[in-house]
C-alpha cells in the first residue's frame, strides 16, 4: 500500500513505485489493465478486491507494466508506469464501482477509487480497499460463491477452517461492541465517568469504529490539541479540554451543583464518548423534552464527531450509539395536534437503548443516519415516527409537519 492518505497521493507517489522498484506484496498489486466485462475477468477483480478487504487492506494500480523474467512470466516489480489508453477515467471508476457493489456480499466499506493524469499512454486508477472489520466478504457474481484472502505471495481461496475463523472473529466483533457499551453505560451510571456529572437526565452517545476488535490500533489525536471544535462536548457551549490516560477530553465547565454539564471523551482505538447532563433536564413541572433542541444537538454532533473521525483517519465501518437516561415519566414537547390531545402519554422507563445505526460511508448525512435513532425516541413517547424530519427523510425540526397543521 502506498504508505499516504488516500487523498493525499499523487503522481509523484506512483513514479516513485517504479524508480525504487517496490515489488507487489501483501499490501499492494499491479494491473496493467483494467478488468473488461467478460463474466471471468469479473469474477477475477472481484476475487482481487475481496482478498484484500478479507486480510489487511492494499492498493490495486492499474496501468502498470510489470518486469518480466526470462520465461515472460511477470516479476511483479513494476517496470513502466504508462497508463491506460483510451479510457473515460470517470465513466471506468463508475463502472468498477458498480461491480464491486453488485458482486460481494456483505458490501465492502470504505473502498476508494481515483484516477491520475499525466502518464504517457492516460491515466493509472487507483483502488484503495481498506482492511474490512465486517468480513469475511465472498464473491457472489454469477453464484460464483468464493472466499478469499491474501498473504505475501498473492490471494488464494479460504478453506473451511479459514472461513469459519473469519466468521468467528466476526461473531467476536459484535460481542465486543455489545460489551463496551455496556461496560460504559456501567460506569456513567455509577457516576465513574472522567467528570462528576448531576443526577438529572442524559443524553448519552457512542461512536465506535469496529476496528476497536484489533489492539494494536491507537490513533494520533493531536488534531484534536490543535483544534479545540473537533472533540467539543454535545452542547458546545463553554468548555475546557485536556488530554487524559484514556485519549483526549473535553467537558463542560459549568453545571449545576457544582458538577460538569457533559463531557466528550476520545479514546485512543477512534471511539467517541459524548455524555449530556443538561440538555434533557425539564424546566416545567410537567417534564416535557424540548424535542427540537435535543434532536439538533444529537444531530449536529453526530456530525462533528464523524467529521473529526474522518480527519483522524478512522476506518469505516463504525457505530453510533445512542442511550437516554432517566427519563421515565417524561413527554415530549411539540407542535403536533395529536400531543396536545393526549398530555398523558409518558415515557414508561427509564434508560432508553436505542437502536445501533451503521455507518459505511463519511458521505452519509447525519439526520438521515440518526433517523432510526430518533424514530425510536419518539415512539418511546408514543408517536409513530419522529415529526422533526420531512418526506424526504431529511431532517428539518418539524417545521413541514407544522406547515402542515396550519394549511
Amino acid at each position: 500500500m502506498i504508505p499516504r492518505d488516500f487523498d493525499a497521493i499523487t503522481k509523484a507517489d506512483i513514479d516513485s513505485l517504479v524508480v525504487n522498484a517496490v515489488a507487489e506484496r501483501r499490501t499492494i498489486e499491479y494491473k496493467q489493465q483494467l478488468p473488461g466485462n467478460g463474466d471471468e475477468e469479473k469474477r477475477e477483480f472481484l476475487a482481487d478486491v475481496s482478498s484484500f478487504a478479507n486480510a489487511a487492506g492494499g492498493d490495486i494500480i492499474y496501468g502498470i507494466t510489470e518486469q518480466r523474467d526470462e520465461k515472460d512470466k511477470p516479476t511483479g516489480i513494476p517496470e513502466k508506469a504508462g497508463g491506460l489508453a483510451a479510457i473515460n477515467a470517470d465513466a471506468e471508476k463508475l463502472r468498477l464501482e458498480e461491480i464491486i457493489r453488485s458482486g460481494i456480499d456483505p458490501r465492502v466499506p470504505g473502498i476508494r477509487i481515483g484516477h491520475y493524469d499525466g502518464f504517457a499512454s492516460g491515466p493509472i486508477i487507483l483502488i484503495r480497499v481498506t482492511k474490512s472489520w465486517v468480513s469475511p466478504h465472498m464473491v457472489v457474481f454469477k453464484n460464483h460463491s468464493r472466499f478469499f484472502t491474501r498473504n505475501s505471495a498473492g490471494k488464494h481461496q479460504l478453506d473451511v477452517r479459514e472461513i469459519r475463523a473469519a466468521f468467528t472473529a466476526s461473531g467476536d466483533l459484535r460481542g465486543k461492541i455489545t460489551n463496551f457499551r455496556t461496560e460504559r453505560l456501567g460506569k456513567i451510571i455509577a457516576n465513574e465517568a472522567p467528570i462528576n456529572l448531576p443526577a438529572t437526565p442524559k443524553v448519552i452517545l457512542h461512536l465506535v469504529p469496529v476496528s476497536i476488535l484489533d489492539p494494536v490500533i491507537q490513533l494520533d489525536l493531536t488534531p484534536l490539541s490543535n483544534d479545540p471544535n473537533l472533540a467539543a462536548p454535545i452542547n458546545n457551549g463553554s468548555y475546557d479540554r485536556r488530554n487524559n490516560l484514556d485519549g483526549y477530553l473535553s467537558f463542560c465547565l459549568a453545571g449545576r451543583g457544582g458538577n460538569g454539564g457533559g463531557y466528550c471523551q476520545v479514546f485512543r482505538s477512534g471511539v467517541f464518548e459524548a455524555v449530556d447532563a443538561d440538555l434533557l433536564q425539564h424546566t416545567t413541572v410537567e417534564k416535557l423534552i424540548a424535542s427540537q433542541l435535543v434532536g439538533k444537538n444529537i444531530i449536529d454532533a453526530t456530525e462533528r464527531y464523524l467529521k473529526t473521525e474522518q480527519r483522524l483517519g478512522t476506518a469505516l465501518p463504525l457505530v453510533v450509539m445512542v442511550t437516554m437516561l432517566g427519563l421515565k415519566g417524561y413527554a415530549m414537547a411539540t407542535n403536533s395536534p395529536w400531543q396536545n390531545a393526549n398530555p398523558s402519554h409518558k415515557i414508561d422507563r427509564d434508560t432508553l437503548v436505542f437502536p445501533d445505526v451503521l455507518l459505511e460511508d463519511y458521505s452519509t448525512p447525519a439526520d438521515r443516519l440518526l433517523k432510526p435513532v430518533l424514530d425510536a425516541f419518539w415512539q418511546s413517547a408514543g408517536f409513530s415516527v419522529c415529526e422533526q424530519y420531512n418526506e424526504l427523510g431529511r431532517w428539518d425540526g418539524g417545521l413541514s409537519r407544522l406547515a402542515g397543521y396550519r394549511s
